[in-house]
Order: C-alpha cells, then sequence, then structure tokens
C-alpha cells in the first residue's frame, strides 16, 4: 500500500471529479490523504480518503469569483506562499509516495518539486493548446489588457516566484504555468473524442473520460413528478451562476404553457414564492437537487456549461441547450456545438422567444439525442477512474526506477 497526498482547490467543479478517483485509489489499496477546507469535509470522507484541512492561513472558498486574470494569478501564488511550510512539514512527517494535485492547485506542483516526489497533474477544463492552458485568442487579448491594467498584482505574483526560487528552490516557469502545473503525466477528465485538436497534444495527456458522476449525493429522496411520458426539461446553472432573477423570469415565460414538465434549479438568494411559477414547473434551490439522479430521467438539459455538467448530461445521453456565463464555459458550448450535441446561446441575446425555440429545435432533431449518445459511449470507452489509477500506478513505478537508477549512477 502506497501513501498518497492529495491536493485540490475548494470549489464543487475541481473537487466532484476528483471523488471518483480518489475513491478508486482507496480502493485498490492506497491510503490517501485528501486536503480541503471544511465544507468538503463530507464529500472527500464519502470516498474512504483521509480529509485533511489546508489550515486557518488557507482562505480561498467556493465563493470566490473573478474575471481578473492578475487576481487569480495572485491568490494562487500567495496561497502557495502561505502554505508550503505546511504542506512540507506533513511530506516530512507522513512520506507520501507520491502526489496527485489539480491542475489550478499550484502549491501541489511546488511542494512535490520541493520535496523531490513524483506528481500528477489532473484536469478538470479542456486542454486547449499543446501547453496545457485556454490560449485562444480572447484569452490572449484578456491576459495582455490584464497585465497593463494590474502592474500591482504582477509586481507581487513576480516577488513571490522569487520568493519560492530562492527559498524552496521552485521554479514557476511562467504566469500560465500558475494555472496549469503540467507534470509527466496529466489525467484530463473527459474523452480524446470531446477534446479538441487531441493529435496537438503529447502521450503525456490522458484523457479518462468525465469521473464527476461517481460521486456520492447526500441529497434527501427527491420526487421528479413526471407526468406520464411527457418530456422533461432540466434546467440549472450551476452552483456559483444561479441567482440570475431576470432568466429564471424568462425561463418561466417562454415554457409555461408548453406541452412538458420543466424542473428549474435556482441559487439560494432567489426567493421562490416570489417567483410566477406556472403548472408544469418545479422549482428548487440547488442543494435539494440530486442532478446526478434527474437527468437519468430528463429530455433535455439546460445548463452554464460547466464542465462537470456538461459531461453529467452528455454521460446519461441528454441533448445539451448551453448559455455560458464566462469563457471556459463557452469553450465547453464550442465542443458540444462541434459534436452536434446541443446548441449554445450568448446570454445577452436570451429571450423567452429563442429559449423556447431552442427547445422546440432539439425536441423536433432527433440528431441532437443520437449524437449525445455517442458522446456517452466515448466517455465510458475512456475508462474512468479505473483507467486513472491504472495510468497513475504505472508513471509512479517508472519515476520510481528512474530514481533508483539516478541515486546508482549518482
Amino acid at each position: 500500500m502506497s501513501k498518497v497526498f492529495f491536493f485540490n482547490i475548494p470549489f464543487h467543479g475541481h473537487v466532484n471529479p476528483s471523488l471518483g478517483l480518489a475513491q478508486e485509489l482507496v480502493k485498490k489499496g492506497e491510503k490517501v490523504i485528501y486536503y480541503g477546507i471544511d465544507s468538503f469535509k463530507e464529500k472527500i470522507e464519502s470516498t474512504g480518503a483521509e480529509f485533511r484541512s489546508y489550515g486557518d492561513e488557507f482562505y480561498l472558498d467556493d465563493s470566490f469569483v473573478t474575471y481578473n486574470l492578475t487576481e487569480l494569478f495572485k491568490v494562487h501564488m500567495e496561497l502557495t506562499e502561505l502554505i508550503m511550510d505546511k504542506l512540507l512539514c506533513d511530506i516530512e512527517r507522513d512520506k507520501p509516495d507520491y502526489i496527485v494535485h489539480d491542475s489550478l492547485a499550484t502549491w501541489g506542483k511546488c511542494a512535490a518539486a520541493a520535496a523531490g516526489i513524483p506528481a500528477i497533474d489532473t484536469f478538470t477544463t479542456l486542454v486547449l493548446a499543446p501547453d496545457g492552458f485556454l490560449l485562444t485568442i480572447g484569452f490572449i487579448l484578456s491576459f495582455a489588457m490584464a497585465m497593463i491594467t494590474n502592474i500591482p498584482n504582477v509586481l507581487k505574483i513576480q516577488k513571490i516566484r522569487k520568493d519560492l526560487k530562492n527559498k524552496y528552490n521552485v521554479r514557476i516557469e511562467s504566469l500560465v504555468d500558475i494555472l496549469c502545473n503540467k507534470q509527466g503525466l496529466n489525467l484530463v477528465y473527459t474523452s480524446d473524442l470531446f477534446q479538441p485538436n487531441r493529435q496537438a497534444l503529447g502521450n503525456e495527456y490522458k484523457f479518462i473520460g468525465p469521473t464527476s458522476m461517481f460521486r456520492k449525493e447526500a441529497i434527501p429522496q427527491f420526487n421528479i413528478d413526471k407526468r406520464g411520458n411527457r418530456p422533461l426539461l432540466f434546467i440549472s446553472m450551476g452552483t456559483i451562476f444561479n441567482n440570475n432573477r431576470e432568466f429564471f423570469d424568462k425561463c418561466t415565460e417562454a415554457f409555461g404553457n408548453m406541452e412538458m414538465d420543466v424542473l428549474m434549479s435556482v441559487g439560494k438568494s432567489i426567493h421562490i414564492p416570489s417567483l410566477s411559477i406556472p403548472e408544469n414547473f418545479k422549482v428548487k434551490p440547488y442543494n435539494e437537487i440530486p442532478q446526478l439522479e434527474v437527468l437519468k430521467e430528463c429530455s433535455i438539459f439546460m445548463t452554464h456549461g460547466g464542465m462537470n455538467s456538461t459531461h453529467e448530461g452528455l454521460y446519461n445521453g441528454v441533448p445539451l441547450i448551453i448559455i455560458p456565463q464566462q469563457q471556459e464555459q463557452a469553450h465547453v458550448a464550442m465542443q458540444v456545438v462541434r459534436t452536434k450535441s446541443g446548441i449554445c446561446l450568448k446570454n445577452s441575446k436570451i429571450t423567452p422567444d429563442l429559449l423556447k425555440q431552442s427547445v422546440e429545435k432539439i425536441m423536433s432533431d432527433h440528431s441532437y439525442r443520437e449524437n449525445a449518445l455517442k458522446m456517452r459511449d466515448s466517455f465510458i470507452d475512456a475508462g474512468g477512474p479505473e483507467r486513472g489509477v491504472k495510468e497513475i500506478f504505472t508513471y509512479v513505478k517508472q519515476k520510481k526506477i528512474h530514481f533508483s537508477v539516478s541515486e546508482i549512477g549518482g
């Protein structure tokens, strides 16, 4: 049995897909010590892993939202500097055999490098460039503008980079590397078929398929209330972009008179009794809806295009209507359109008529359902957590042989 340190960032979109991998590692006999914050303790422990807190200095949680790239870089660098001593002390005491870290957990790569331990990177997003990050024209322009207009953040980031190099002999090659953290083995939670430009990526990327559906949802019994054979439309904008009252009002206007049932998930700040809810609607807070179970029953899934939600819909062969709320979701929506398993709507163009027309288009054109089923098959064929663990074991074994040879040679 080997010991594993698992580092992640405390967001549902990153923790949920990791749980299947952590659970499979435990199943195969590994002792997994999974770092997080207290709000994710129950989820993490449900895999059989040991939960360990990042500590009081770690200030990031799932309420953090920013569209400022330099602020994002700064936060990840600050957190790395804040907890490095703690992580290295834990490594010295517990002596893990290897580390698994999320692509955004900069401290995971830095701690592994400082301690000389094999590490595996996991991607919850699409890999859109050979260096593993979203280097599109839109990103490059946003990146350049952010650098110019946020000089204090840039100076802070550069200072921390220098301090990490001087204190721990850890090199962060570029700003992009802060949010990529590529390793010799990078597990990507999607399939080759859904990944754009797969041929441009090296063999160090292994596409193991989505894994968020392997998590356990601690939600009470839920009655979907489907009426006969009528189609079910499920509307959910995720856990962050779910408090837009105007959007929900457009949905009730668009679908109130249609011959279908509608289940709508809303955020905690939405006062449900204040909504004008049609007879064919059921509206609940997002944390009261077992999404994995609902998706097994629904005909169309309207979503913000988060990677987990998109994967979970397609894993059930459900066509998607995606309304992206930020750039990463727009990239996901592009792949849904490319694979013809759904359609994408611009948030700024949303009207009740457009929403209704989009649902009617999906319902009348059965090719969307057929293509969603093709994506489902590609996800299953990718191998999931079991394949991911096999790749990890192979890689760690190779690294140990390499280290042993190096020691003999030295």
